[in-house]
């Protein structure tokens, strides 16, 4: 077996493998509320140096998920918000500000809007939203919060904020949980045009389980093809070597 043929199947199980690492993740996250379907993305790079070989390399690629919003899926609770149209939330986590489809909310106990792992959900200020114990919660289409504090004598309902509803920014989208993005960096964060939330309802994942678990099985297929045709290559170079030193 050629050193040029030993690089070449090795790039072909990269590029496999790429695929099952993504179309793994995106099984694994079928009931993840609001999880955008990762995409696996390899381009051909040629050798560099003096010995390069010839051919080239796999280089995985980091292409944007698939950015459809998940299906509506009603929940009937007041801290449960879906996202429609071109649009995400924007929160605020340890690392930096990035957008979210996780639209299970929360009132942590410094009384701030969060998502279901505690990162603040930030108005249309730029801030987050503080928000009181309340009775009743109100979460508007365009992202008004309102409610009935606990406390009130008068049940009057009083507003806190708007969530900030963005579009999908330009760049590339680095995922940092199963619903949560990082943005490339310079994007800017725009208002979404036609984004709206619908409270009561979460955005279920978008990967489709059927599909996914069929490129499951053709990606381990290839993988096992590939894996026998480097054996047989080297099968066959070993043959020819002991041939060669026979004669």
């Amino acid at each position: 077996m050629s050193a040029d043929s030993l690089y070449t199947s090795m790039a072909g199980l990269q590029a496999i493998s790429a695929n099952m690492q993504a179309t793994a993740s995106n099984l694994a996250n079928v009931q993840t509320p609001g999880y955008s379907a990762v995409q696996a993305v390899v381009e051909a790079a040629p050798y560099t140096g003096a010995n390069a070989p010839g051919g080239a390399d796999a280089v995985a690629l980091t292409p944007n998920p698939d950015l459809t919003a998940g299906p509506l899926q009603h929940t009937g609770s007041a801290f449960d918000v879906a996202v429609s149209g071109d649009a995400w939330l924007e929160v605020q986590t340890p690392t930096g500000n990035a957008i979210s489809r996780d639209g299970s909310l929360q009132i942590t106990n410094a009384g701030i809007l969060a998502d279901s792992a505690g990162n603040p959900v930030l108005g249309t200020t730029g801030q987050p939203i503080s928000v009181p114990q309340l009775s009743r919660l109100e979460i508007g289409s365009d992202g008004t919060v309102s409610g009935v504090p606990a406390n009130s004598q008068s049940g009057q309902i009083q507003t806190y904020g708007q969530i900030n509803i963005v579009a999908t920014p330009p760049g590339t989208l680095t995922p940092l949980s199963g619903a949560m993005f990082s943005v490339a960096a310079g994007a800017a964060l725009q208002p979404a045009a036609n984004g709206s939330l619908q409270q009561g309802y979460l955005n279920g994942s978008n990967v489709d389980p059927t599909t996914t678990m069929m490129n499951m099985i053709a990606d381990s297929r290839s993988y096992q093809l590939q894996t026998n045709l480097m054996k047989t290559q080297s099968d066959g170079g070993t043959a020819l070597n002991t041939l060669v030193a026979q004669g």
